[in-house]
């Protein structure tokens, strides 16, 4: 591999684990390097810096992360010196304070708040990982510890307006509507390494989904990790409803106008374009009433979407009949 010149930017490779969102996450950081001049390579040993998204929701996500980050530490050890190993996503938000002293080998540790920071990072990897740099297999030493750049909560979630270079099939995209979670879950980590639940504005979700739709996506896959609460912590009197009556009661209070799934769902089923909308994560263990109506709206939206489809393709084929009449 060359080193980064005037003339060849610098490469970073990445490896993207664990569910839709941290994909999301992944698009951003993409379109953050790409934005900057950077390049973007699939091949580990074409890059400059290797970033590995990580993923810390159960013990098997655990695991897949810290093996991707010891390969990645390993290849570089024995076959490129020179190359930075930063690790990004939910594993080092969740332990922050032991993965630097357990990982002294990887150059960085960036939490989910510093996605949109990824650009600085890297170049900094870059700084303190010459050629010349002594680097030893796991267990050794280096000549500087990593950087951390973690905030303690996580509060960031991207807008309309943020670079982002999508790594899904042409025709279907994630649209992330929401971000953390304020359920109280014995058995779930979420909201330690999320943060709490905070919705992007409706008219941002619906201004990327036009865009979307616009350049060919035919399937719009909402996600959050509760979408069923989408808007509630808009309200000017934001309490918790992490609890049925209190969800109730929230819900029960909310002004008009005012954003909710069903509110947004209806916007979205507005645009113009031959497309389905797929509504994922609804969590109907504390809602009582409001679910049969979301429900019920995210069905007639499917089906209204497919009969639209259905009937430009009746239209087509008798197009077409009658031409060879």
């Amino acid at each position: 591999m060359k080193e980064p010149t005037a003339t060849r930017p610098a490469r970073v490779g990445l490896v993207s684990l664990g569910c839709a969102k941290n994909l999301v996450d992944t698009e951003v950081m993409v379109g953050m390097l790409l934005r900057a001049g950077l390049e973007v390579t699939n091949e580990a040993a074409q890059a400059d810096v290797v970033i590995v998204n990580t993923c810390a929701f159960i013990d098997s996500a655990k695991e897949e992360s810290v093996n991707a980050i010891l390969q990645s530490v390993e290849w570089r050890n024995w076959k490129q010196r020179g190359q930075g190993v930063v690790v990004a996503g939910c594993l080092p938000q969740r332990f922050r304070s032991q993965l630097p002293v357990l990982l002294p080998e990887v150059d960085a540790f960036v939490g989910l708040d510093q996605v949109p920071q990824i650009v600085d990072v890297v170049r900094q990897v870059l700084a303190r990982r010459p050629p010349s740099q002594s680097c030893t297999s796991r267990g050794g030493t280096i000549e500087a510890p990593p950087l951390v750049r973690i905030s303690p909560r996580s509060r960031y979630i991207p807008d309309y307006a943020t670079p982002r270079f999508r790594l899904t099939p042409h025709h279907f995209a994630y649209v992330k509507i929401a971000e953390g979670c304020n359920h109280p879950c014995s058995f779930c980590v979420i909201p330690r390494i999320r943060g709490a639940y905070r919705s992007r504005p409706q008219a941002d979700i619906v201004a990327e989904a036009k865009t979307l739709v616009a350049s060919g996506v035919r399937e719009l896959n909402l996600i959050s990790q509760d979408s069923t609460c989408y808007g509630m912590d808009l309200r000017p009197d934001r309490g918790n409803f992490s609890r049925p009556e209190r969800f109730g009661a929230a819900r029960k209070s909310l002004s008009r106008p005012v954003s909710t799934i069903s509110t947004l769902l209806r916007e979205l089923n507005a645009v113009p374009g031959d497309f389905w909308i797929r509504l994922l994560y609804t969590l109907s263990l504390i809602h009582i009433s409001e679910p049969t109506r979301l429900l019920s709206i995210s069905y007639a939206v499917f089906c209204l979407k497919k009969k639209k489809t259905q009937n430009r393709r009746k239209t087509k084929r008798r197009t077409r009949r009658k031409k060879k009449e």
